[in-house]
Order: C-alpha cells, then sequence, then structure tokens
C-alpha cells in the first residue's frame, strides 16, 4: 500500500518548511535505497502533535524524530554514516536548521528484536508513529 505522504505529513505538528525538508528527505531515503527501504516512520512529539511547528527559540523548538528501517541484508549502520551529510544538504536547501532533524537508520531484524524485548522506547514509536513510507511492518510483512 502506497503512502500519500502529503496527508501523512499534514496529521504531524510540522511548519510548511519542515513539511517540505521531511518530504525531501524521504524522497532521498527512497532514491538511495530502493526495495532496502522498508519503511520511515516520524516519531515522537512531531507524531504527537504535541510539538509546536511555529516555535523558533533553539532551546524550546522540538527536535524532528525519525527511523528508517532497512532490509537486514543492507548494513544500516554504513548507510546512516553515508547519507547523513545528503540529510544536512536536504534540509539546507528548504531553509532549516540541519540539528532539529534526527535520523535512525536501522535494520528489520533490530526492530524484530526491541520488539520481541519490548523495548519501551519502540512500544512509544509503536504507538505513535506517523508512516512516512512503507507501513507498520510487522513481521510478516518483511519475512
Amino acid at each position: 500500500m502506497a503512502i500519500d505522504l502529503s496527508d501523512a505529513l499534514a496529521a504531524a505538528a510540522l511548519n510548511k518548511t519542515e513539511r517540505r525538508a521531511v518530504a525531501r528527505i524521504v524522497a532521498l531515503l527512497e532514491e538511495e535505497l530502493g526495495e532496502d527501504l522498508l519503511a520511515v516512520w516520524l516519531y515522537g512529539s512531531r507524531a504527537r502533535g504535541e510539538a509546536d511547528p511555529t516555535e523558533t527559540h533553539p532551546d524550546r523548538r522540538s527536535d524532528i524524530d525519525m527511523i528508517a528501517i532497512l532490509d537486514p541484508r543492507r548494513d544500516a549502520s554504513a548507510f546512516h554514516w553515508d547519507f547523513t551529510p545528503k540529510l544536512i544538504d536536504a534540509v539546507a536547501a528548504e531553509g532549516d536548521s540541519p540539528p532539529y532533524y534526527l535520523l535512525q537508520v536501522i535494520d528489520a531484524d533490530w526492530l524484530v528484536d526491541r520488539r520481541r524485548i519490548r523495548s519501551f522506547f519502540f512500544q512509544e514509536v509503536d504507538r505513535d508513529k506517523v508512516v512516512l513510507a512503507g507501513g507498520d511492518l510487522e513481521e510478516d510483512e518483511y519475512r
């Protein structure tokens, strides 16, 4: 099932610049990874709608937290290392400040393990996430 990114971003606490930057990041991930990209999720206060998207004060502005989940055959750590400068450039191209954009890159096996041990962090992510690409990634979706 294809995600309508515009609809997904509309549900998040993001301003127009942040929406454009996130959309650009998702498009770059899809371009770089192809079928190895299983999902991209927005999580945290931006996904829950608790952040103020108009806040500009550097100490009060909420981060934009995202996770990219890759096929386990792909080296998530190496990809993250290589992708970070592209993320910085994408955000800067939209006129925003890159340090507010946090992208974790993990593989699906790690996600399965975190869910298996009932990681508090992933329980929170699963509860609140906004799916930007891919899906919820229940185990039968990618195995």
